[in-house]
C-alpha cells in the first residue's frame, strides 16, 4: 500500500515538473514577446496537440488500456510512432503552401519533437516506470529553461529561433527513453494481431481523437480567424493558467487511465471503486483552485501576462465554469475509456463537434470571447448528456454497481 501511495505522490509531482514548465515558459513568451508572436506561438502549440492526437489514437491510447507490456509490443508500437510522426511532418512541409498558416522548418522540428516527448512520457508511465519519468522531466525542464535564458541574451529574438533550442531537447529526450526501454524487439510473429489490434481499436480512436480536437479547438481557432491573433493569445494564456488542473487532468489520463483499465479486466466492480476514489479525490483538488481562480482572475492575468491582458479576466471567470463540467464528465469519460467502449465515444465527440461547425460562426461573429466560452461550455454539456444516455440504455449504473468478484 505504501509503496502504491508513493508511486502516485511521484506521478502527481511528474505532471507538475511537465505542467508547470510549461506553463512558466508560457508566461514567460507571453511577457516577452508580443501579443501577436504569443498567438503565432499559441497556433503551433494547438496543431501540435492535434498531431498528438491523430497519432496517439493509432498508438500509445490502444497500448494504455490493451493489458499486453512484452517487450514485442513496446518495440512495434514505438516505431509505429516514430513512423506516423515523419509521414505526418513530409504531408505538412508537402502540403505547407495550402495551409491558412505557413509552418517554418524550426515550427516542425520543434513540433516533431514535441509531439514525441509526450509519446516518450506516457509510455514510460503505462510501463509503470515513474523514476525514468521523473529524470526525464526533470533534466527536459532544466534544459528548456536553460535554452531560454541563453536566448534571451541574444541579439535576436525571433520565437522560431527559439522553438530550434526546444527542438533539440526534445531530440535528447527521445534518445533518452529509447536507452530506458530499449526498443529493439523485432520479432514479427506477432505483427499482424498487433496491426489488427490497432486498426480495430485506433479507427475509433483516430476519429475520436479529430472530433474532440476540433470539437475542443474550432472555437479556439476560430477566434483566431475572426478577432485576430491577439484574442487567440488571451485565450491560449487563459487556458494556460488553468495549470493547475491541467496537472491532475493529464496524471489522471497518463497514469489512472491505464491503472482503471486494468483493474476493470481484473474485476469490474473493483476497477469502479477505484473510479470513484479517484475522481472524489480529483474533486476535492479542483474546486478550490476553480473558486480561487474565479474570484481573483483580474489579478492572476496582471501578474501573468501584463496589464494589456486584463480586459480579458472575463475569459478566465469563464474557463472556470467551464472546467466544472470538465470535473463532472471525468467519471463518465474514463468509465468508456477503460472499457474500450470507443465507438461511443467518437459519438459523442461527433455531437459536440456539430454543434462547434453549426454555431461557432454565430457565436464569435456576435458575441466575441463570450460566444468562445459559451460555446465550449455547451460542447461539454453535450458531450456528458450523450454518454449519461448511453449509460442509461445500457442499464449501467455507474456510482451504484456494487457486483462482487
Amino acid at each position: 500500500m505504501a509503496l502504491v501511495r508513493h508511486k502516485k505522490v511521484m506521478v502527481l509531482v511528474d505532471q507538475a515538473i511537465f505542467s508547470g514548465i510549461g506553463f512558466l515558459l508560457t508566461i514567460l513568451m507571453a511577457r516577452n514577446f508580443s501579443v501577436s508572436a504569443f498567438g503565432e506561438y499559441s497556433a503551433i502549440i494547438l496543431f501540435a496537440y492535434l498531431a498528438i492526437s491523430a497519432i496517439s489514437a493509432w498508438t500509445i491510447q490502444v497500448f494504455q488500456v490493451a493489458g499486453d507490456q512484452s517487450s514485442n509490443y513496446v518495440s512495434f508500437v514505438i516505431w509505429k510512432q516514430l513512423i506516423l510522426v515523419l509521414i505526418v511532418a513530409i504531408f505538412i512541409k508537402i502540403s505547407s503552401p495550402f495551409f491558412p498558416i505557413h509552418f517554418r522548418n524550426s515550427d516542425l522540428l520543434f513540433g516533431m519533437g514535441f509531439v514525441m516527448y509526450e509519446f516518450s512520457r506516457k509510455i514510460l508511465l503505462t510501463l509503470d516506470k515513474i523514476s525514468a519519468t521523473l529524470i526525464l522531466d526533470v533534466v527536459t525542464s532544466i534544459s528548456l529553461l536553460a535554452s531560454y535564458s541563453y536566448f534571451q541574451n541574444q541579439s535576436t529574438k525571433n520565437i522560431h529561433e527559439l522553438l530550434q533550442y526546444f527542438a533539440g531537447i526534445y531530440l535528447i529526450s527521445l534518445l533518452f527513453t529509447m536507452l530506458i526501454i530499449k526498443p529493439f524487439d523485432f520479432d514479427k510473429t506477432n505483427y499482424s494481431s498487433y496491426i489488427f489490434k490497432h486498426i480495430k481499436e485506433g479507427k475509433w480512436l483516430f476519429l475520436t481523437a479529430l472530433s474532440q480536437w476540433w470539437a475542443g479547438n474550432l472555437f479556439v481557432v476560430a477566434s483566431g480567424i475572426y478577432l485576430g491573433a491577439a484574442a487567440l493569445g488571451a485565450l491560449r494564456l487563459g487556458q494556460s493558467l488553468f495549470g493547475v488542473l491541467n496537472i491532475l487532468l493529464q496524471t489522471f489520463e497518463n497514469y489512472i487511465l491505464p491503472q482503471t483499465a486494468h483493474k476493470m479486466q481484473q474485476c469490474h466492480s473493483i476497477g469502479i471503486a477505484y473510479l470513484k476514489e479517484m475522481n472524489i479525490k480529483l474533486a476535492y483538488a479542483f474546486i478550490p483552485i476553480l473558486l480561487f481562480i474565479f474570484v481573483f482572475a483580474e489579478s492572476i492575468l496582471t501578474i501573468a501576462g501584463g496589464k494589456n491582458y486584463v480586459e480579458y479576466a472575463f475569459v478566465l471567470k469563464g474557463l472556470s465554469v467551464l472546467y466544472i463540467f470538465i470535473l463532472l464528465s471525468q467519471p463518465i469519460r474514463f468509465y468508456f475509456r477503460s472499457m474500450q467502449m470507443n465507438r461511443h465515444f467518437f459519438y459523442a465527440y461527433f455531437i459536440s463537434l456539430c454543434f462547434a461547425m453549426s454555431t461557432s460562426h454565430w457565436l464569435i461573429s456576435t458575441y466575441g470571447l463570450h460566444g468562445v466560452i459559451a460555446g465550449l461550455t455547451v460542447s461539454q454539456i453535450l458531450l456528458m448528456s450523450y454518454w449519461t444516455i448511453v449509460l442509461h440504455l445500457k442499464n449501467i449504473k455507474l456510482w451504484k454497481s456494487s457486483t462482487l468478484c
